[in-house]
């Protein structure tokens, strides 16, 4: 029995000074979207920022509080590829150990590094239990991305059709309310207090000893002198630490270029203007994305033929190079667009006159704006249609002549000059897109 109580008591002299308590601290910083550095003007990163900066100082100058463990986790929003999203979250990760680490040196075999991979998935779960408005709707547009993204089939078409939904203002709140809260990075501090072992309490631990030695002399025979346990003279504070941290590799970090970032990847596209083919105007144009927000386009219209009869005819060949504005990031939607343009032309309608650029050689010159809206009509989301209306202002050297039926040329009356002011672009156009150079793969 009192053998017993001696492991008993050793238990309570051993055991119970290394169960002190641990605790846990933990700061989190939001990034704005597709960046890896820390903002502090965005939501409330400065307020946390200094808050981190007073804990770590704290922690500096307490000699009785040890860190036992530093927990380091980054998150990205899904909207990216795969390959975008990790250089993104790995980003992010490093961005908020180096915020720590130049404040306070700590081992790196107590660091762990957490990546985070938030999914469309998430994104489906959070919305189901939300109260988001037309939240339906929203759920199966989602069911589209996850079922384009299990054949490994390009699905940023979709999202521009969830961008899309009420003007935009769905997605906002979609942004606002579930995204906002996935790009962030977050640290958690893991420490506890260090274990003080003084004279004193070698004193009465040799106390204690020397009471079951006794009990154990009493009961025990032959009578075994016991030894005196002398005081051992300890450092003022002995720091007891059993704990082994797991030892993970630190992420290799590698930049991203401009335009990796986000779900873009540069397009090229063909279209015609069917308005024109019912002019009979043959009509190509050809359009590249030169950076996200911005494209350049160029169409070539030609028309030689008359309308049925001689004294109708809309004979042109013109181009009008135009560059684009896009308020989204795919190169989709609204843009708005400034474009030059330069036409020779012979029109006759039916009238007493028809009137060609003078001399066959002096194009109507100018220039104007636009604006007009593209969307995906395919399931692969490589056709496209898209409106676009525009005006300008042109000047005009020409010869008015007298339509006369039945020959080549009337008598030219006239020559003139004024400057045109007005529609110089109505277009309804199908394309067909190419992309000239893919970003990423499959999330």
């Amino acid at each position: 029995m009192v053998k017993y109580r001696y492991l008993l008591i050793l238990f309570l002299l051993n055991v119970i000074p290394l169960s002190s308590q641990e605790t846990k601290r933990e700061f989190s910083v939001d990034f704005r979207v597709n960046r890896i550095e820390i903002d502090t003007l965005y939501n409330d990163n400065s307020q946390v920022i200094k808050e981190l900066k007073e804990y770590i100082s704290t922690l500096s100058q307490d000699t009785t509080i040890i860190i036992r463990d530093l927990s380091l986790s980054a998150f990205a929003s899904p909207e990216g590829t795969e390959t975008i999203n990790t250089r993104i979250v790995r980003g992010r990760l490093n961005a908020i150990e180096n915020l720590v680490l130049n404040n306070i040196d700590i081992p790196d075999s107590i660091i762990t590094r957490n990546e985070q991979h938030l999914s469309w998935r998430d994104l489906e779960s959070m919305i189901q239990e939300s109260n988001l408005y037309r939240k339906g709707d929203v759920l199966t547009i989602i069911d589209e991305i996850l079922d384009l993204e299990s054949k490994n089939t390009p699905y940023n078409r979709s999202v521009l059709k969830l961008k899309a939904l009420e003007n935009g203002n769905i997605w906002e709140e979609i942004d606002h309310r579930f995204f906002n809260k996935m790009r962030s990075a977050s640290v958690i501090f893991s420490t506890k207090e260090k274990e003080i072992v003084n004279q004193e309490s070698v004193q009465k631990d040799s106390t204690i000893v020397a009471i079951v030695e006794k009990e154990l002399a009493i009961e025990d025979a032959p009578v075994v002198p016991v030894v005196p346990v002398v005081p051992v003279k300890i450092e003022e504070e002995m720091i007891i630490d059993t704990n082994i941290s797991l030892m993970t590799s630190k992420p290799e970090i590698v930049p991203m270029t401009e335009d990796e970032i986000g779900n873009w990847h540069q397009g090229l596209y063909l279209k015609t203007n069917v308005l024109g083919l019912g002019l009979a105007m043959v009509n190509t144009a050809v359009e590249i994305d030169l950076m996200q927000h911005l494209s350049l386009t160029l169409p070539i219209y030609y028309s030689a033929w008359n309308y049925f009869k001689q004294t109708i005819k809309f004979r042109t060949f013109a181009v009008q190079p135009e560059l684009r504005y896009w308020l989204s990031e795919e190169n989709d939607g609204f843009f708005g667009g400034v474009h030059f343009g330069l036409a020779y032309y012979n029109f006759a309608f039916d009238g007493d006159y028809r009137y060609q650029d003078h001399n066959r050689e002096t194009p109507a010159i100018g220039g104007g704006v636009s604006i007009g809206y593209r969307l995906p009509i395919s399931k692969n989301n490589r056709w496209r249609v898209e409106f676009s209306l525009g005006a300008g202002v042109y000047s005009n050297h020409y010869d008015k002549f007298h339509n006369t039926p039945g020959t080549k040329d009337g008598l030219m009356i006239e020559s003139l000059k004024n400057t045109y002011w007005g529609i110089d672009q109505v277009a309804v156009s199908f394309s067909y897109s190419f992309d000239l150079k893919k970003k990423g793969g499959k999330r």
